[in-house]
């Protein structure tokens, strides 16, 4: 190995100045996201916590990684406080702080060993190979979080910064992944070049202008090419009912009350519709709209079906179902004109921990009992395919649907799921209605816009209070309803066939990046190995003179 001489130390921030960046750098990132949407602030918010760990000593690193994770997520997922205080919020903040410390750490290991071994090559490669090596750990980074502990949490993923951007159609070609990986390499290229050129007597700076000009070539062709095209193969007329509920945990409310809400708004929906000579294929409700049983629930789901045969069109609702071993789902049904279309059942795939279920209850009860004692059901995950068939009301015509129910619509298995099982249109439903007026409805919408652009569907996102919208395939707004108002939005909405690169290949580029950054942490390893052994070496013949005295 061809090691840096002792004469020249790796170029990196003072220790002050990487944790005064690092905490900048989570909150810029923050603010790029809703309700603030500032999105160019998260190119300069991932470069400076990029810098604040480049080439530092491991210790440092891992500091400025947490530094930067607590800047970021303690205010970006604040709403988790509104009502159950600071505990749970404490918790997943720690959690998701010591993925960031760990990102801090292997990327300072890596871009100052990748110099040790590599420091003697060209000043493009070199550039190029640790801001490579970044990017795929901040990528490894989003991955682990989102799918471990208890099946991971994978909110506030860079690549959401960008729904509302000209980066955001890029994500029908590169997927989730491979969008942040995008922007966390074209943010550390800038980050190398800048203290490249700190460093007395630093190689040619030509090769350096000229990563930074590729990294920015780069982005503007992201941002220029439109969303993958895909085969259209018809249209389907969509209501979704907001019902304004009160749906949330603590809310005083009657049983029945949420039923009531949306059957209500169904109503007046209809009443509009036929005053206007309308009519829709499809009416979707929210998540938990039916409440408990809608089965089991005679008049209720007596009430549903006179509505669903007056509009001529199925309804799709939310339930909490009871199975015969006692546990729960979280469910969505179809209810036609005749009640409960069988067969055409959706359970959640993903329940949320300490949420829909208690992991290690025993455990965490000793910890905080009276949190705990407020998760009382056990709702199981499903295991039935995310896509149920829908008989559209004009035509008759049989339509295939994704279903995402809440959370559900973050994970990139259930996108993957639903393709799979030839989804033309999405329908997430959902209750946002436990975190009141926060920013949380809008991050998740800002989800599941760019779940649209990724798989190519239109995707019709309903709450039991908002944010509600529907999303073209390209990511635009079809219609959308204002939050906490009990209305209904109606849109034409297009079916779509086949799968988008990022479909196809998406695995595959997160795969690379994770490899990649795995890869360079390696090397980084490898050369601080190969420095202590350079440092042993170089003390032993001072040590065999002074011997020889």
């Amino acid at each position: 190995m061809s090691g840096i001489p002792d004469t020249r130390r790796p170029r990196r921030l003072p220790w002050w100045a990487a944790l005064a960046a690092a905490a900048t750098g989570g909150v810029l990132i923050d603010t790029s996201t809703p309700a603030l949407a500032w999105w160019p602030a998260a190119f300069l918010g991932t470069a400076l916590v990029i810098a604040s760990v480049w080439q530092q000593r491991a210790g440092l690193g891992a500091l400025a990684g947490a530094v930067a994770g607590a800047a970021f997520w303690m205010p970006h997922i604040s709403w988790l406080t509104l009502y159950l205080g600071p505990v749970p919020w404490l918790g997943l903040c720690g959690v998701m702080i010591a993925w960031f410390a760990l990102f801090g750490l292997a990327a300072a290991v890596a871009t100052r060993g990748i110099e040790r071994i590599a420091g003697r090559l060209p000043v493009l490669v070199l550039t190029v190979a640790q801001a490579i090596a970044v990017a795929g750990l901040w990528v490894l980074r989003e991955q682990l979080q989102g799918s471990w502990p208890y099946g991971g949490f994978a909110w506030g993923r860079l690549a959401h910064t960008q729904s509302e951007s000209p980066l955001g159609e890029a994500v029908s070609w590169l997927g989730f992944a491979g969008l942040s990986g995008l922007i966390a390499l074209v943010c550390a290229i800038p980050v190398s070049v800048l203290l490249l050129s700190a460093r007395p007597r630093t190689a040619p700076r030509r090769a350096a202008v000229a990563a930074f000009s590729g990294a920015l070539v780069l982005l503007i062709i992201a941002g220029l090419v439109p969303s993958a095209p895909l085969e259209r193969s018809g249209t389907l007329r969509v209501a979704a009912v907001q019902g304004d509920s009160k749906s949330g945990i603590f809310d005083d409310r009657e049983s029945g009350q949420v039923l009531r809400d949306h059957l209500d708004a169904t109503a007046a929906l209809l009443d509009r519709l036929e005053a206007e000579g309308e009519s829709v294929d499809v009416i979707v409700w929210p998540e938990n709209s039916a409440e408990f049983d809608l089965p089991g629930n005679e008049l209720g789901g007596f009430r549903v079906a006179k509505l669903a045969q007056r509009a001529g069109a199925p309804i799709l609702v939310g339930s909490i179902l009871r199975g015969d071993d006692g546990s729960y789902t979280n469910s969505s049904l179809v209810w036609g004109p005749d009640g409960e279309v069988e067969g055409e059942r959706y359970d959640k795939r993903y329940p949320v921990p300490f949420a829909e279920y208690m992991p290690n209850r025993e455990f965490f009860h000793a910890l905080a009992p009276d949190l705990v004692d407020l998760v009382q059901l056990e709702y199981t995950a499903g295991t039935r395919p995310p896509v149920i068939e829908v008989e559209a009301g004009s035509t008759r015509e049989t339509v295939r649907a994704g279903l995402a129910i809440c959370f559900d619509i973050i994970f990139d298995g259930q996108a993957v799921a639903a393709m799979d099982g030839g989804a033309e249109v999405i329908f997430a439903q959902t209750n946002n209605a436990d975190f009141g007026r926060t920013d949380e409805s809008a991050q998740q919408l800002a989800i599941a816009r760019l779940r649209a652009v990724e798989t190519g569907r239109a995707l019709v996102n309903i709450s039991t209070v908002g944010t509600s919208a529907m999303v073209a395939p390209d990511g635009r707004d079809l219609d959308r309803l204002v939050p906490f108002t009990a209305d209904a939005m109606v849109a034409e909405v297009p079916l779509v066939e086949g799968m988008t690169p990022a479909l196809r290949f998406g695995s595959l580029i997160a795969a690379a990046w994770m490899l990649a950054g795995a890869a360079g942490l390696v090397a980084g390893a490898l050369g601080a190995l190969g420095a202590i052994r350079s440092r042993g070496e170089a003390r032993a013949p001072r040590a065999a003179v002074r011997a020889g005295r």
